[in-house]
């Protein structure tokens, strides 16, 4: 960890984009991360590119499977920037009937990337029981603030390998909304609620 500024990954010869130098430093981040086999919040401020960002290390990836959980309004923004940087990336956007969706799921093998909304997976979280995944992104963070909501309770039902979360607001009124976030990321890496509400940890926050 101490020599994390020495590790450089490339970014992936399929991306159709030239990153800025502050896009590069966050996917080598999220790429540090990775290889050191832990999650994190990618917490650039809007406007900043950090879906470009996430896509880069998704095309890294490959061969592989990732679930990413977004807003309804920022799914099918999703595609479409999946679409214009890295077209090689096969996805599938979990936005249709119940039946539209089950049948994308029986078919997960065809998609390297299901994107779904935070309100759709709550619904079909039954279904995700038995897919596992190598890398989960959710999307504007803040929604999985409140630990106890169903938001957050939802994705970290979801089994992933690796978790990361994008946000450019990882605090809006509480640490706690922090410890949220990162026990959705690695579960008991900031020891459990109670602990977080414990003073005495809020400073390593």
């Amino acid at each position: 960890i101490k020599d994390v500024k020495k590790i450089s990954f490339k970014e992936p010869l399929a991306l159709n984009a030239d990153l800025r130098v502050y896009q590069k430093e966050g996917y080598n981040w999220l790429k540090t991360m990775d290889y050191l086999g832990f999650g994190g919040i990618l917490g650039d401020e809007m406007g900043l590119g950090k879906t470009i960002q996430a896509i880069t290390f998704i095309l890294s990836t490959l061969p592989s499977k990732t679930l990413i959980v977004a807003p309804t309004s920022l799914i099918y923004n999703w595609s479409n920037e999946i679409e214009k940087f890295a077209p090689s990336i096969k996805w599938a956007v979990l936005n249709g009937t119940k039946e539209e969706r089950l049948n994308i799921l029986n078919n997960i093998n065809n998609f390297d990337v299901i994107i779904t909304t935070y309100n759709i997976l709550k619904r079909d979280l039954d279904l995700y029981s038995s897919i596992d995944f190598e890398y989960c992104f959710i999307d504007e963070a803040q929604y999985i603030k409140n630990s106890n909501s169903q938001n957050a309770l939802s994705v970290k039902k979801i089994r992933a390998n690796r978790k990361f979360a994008l946000t450019g607001t990882p605090i809006e009124n509480s640490v706690m909304e922090l410890w949220s976030i990162f026990d959705f990321i690695m579960p008991g890496y900031l020891f459990d609620e109670n602990d977080g509400k414990n003073q005495k940890y809020a400073t390593s926050y």
